[in-house]
């Protein structure tokens, strides 16, 4: 064949390989099985719930945000695995939230810890002093953010719904007992 009748080469769709590179590749085992948010008044209900079907603690954390104080609770367990995180909004006027510690005595550092780095108070912890801090650290807690870093709800989780479980539903329930067949744990 000549050159002349020869068709020319389909050159590649460089827009469509651009698209691909931009496109955010999201895991879909994000690590834990189950979350939810939940109401501070629900806290201890919720945390009963996993103790009686023998959920561990790993930690406590705290995330300071424009509606407040996110405390963030992650739970799992040894016979079957299936991690679970519980999310309590507190608002940043009364950072005040049950301690779990009488459920989980293991909290009691981590708690300590989030009271240290963001002020926030647990109710009911037998020794809420500083963990990390010097006990005569004047100022505020040093982990809070400026204002214009704060990012709200929206913005960490988009495309979620953000209003609290209640830990007698049945929604609840279900997911803490059936947590670790979850199908997105095969798909990491």
């Amino acid at each position: 064949m000549s050159e002349e009748n020869a068709k020319p080469e389909k050159a590649p769709d460089k827009e469509k390989e651009v698209k691909k590179k931009e496109e955010p590749q999201v895991p879909k085992y994000t690590g834990y099985d189950y979350d939810c948010f939940l109401a501070p008044q629900e806290l201890l209900k919720a945390v009963t719930k996993l103790d009686h079907a023998d959920f561990f603690l790993e930690d406590v954390s705290c995330v300071d945000m424009q509606e407040g104080f996110q405390v963030v609770y992650h739970f799992d367990r040894f016979s079957q695995p299936g991690r679970v995180v519980l999310r309590v909004m507190i608002s940043r006027e009364n950072p005040e939230i049950p301690s779990i510690y009488d459920i989980f005595p293991g909290a009691a550092w981590h708690e300590r810890e989030c009271f240290d780095f963001f002020g926030v108070r647990f109710t009911g912890h037998p020794n809420l002093i500083p963990l990390l801090l010097d006990p005569e650290h004047q100022g505020p807690p040093p982990l809070l953010k400026e204002e214009t870093a704060l990012k709200d709800l929206n913005q960490l989780y988009p495309d979620r719904v953000h209003t609290p479980v209640s830990p007698d539903s049945e929604e609840f329930v279900k997911e803490i007992n059936n947590c670790s067949n979850q199908k997105s744990r095969n798909q990491s």
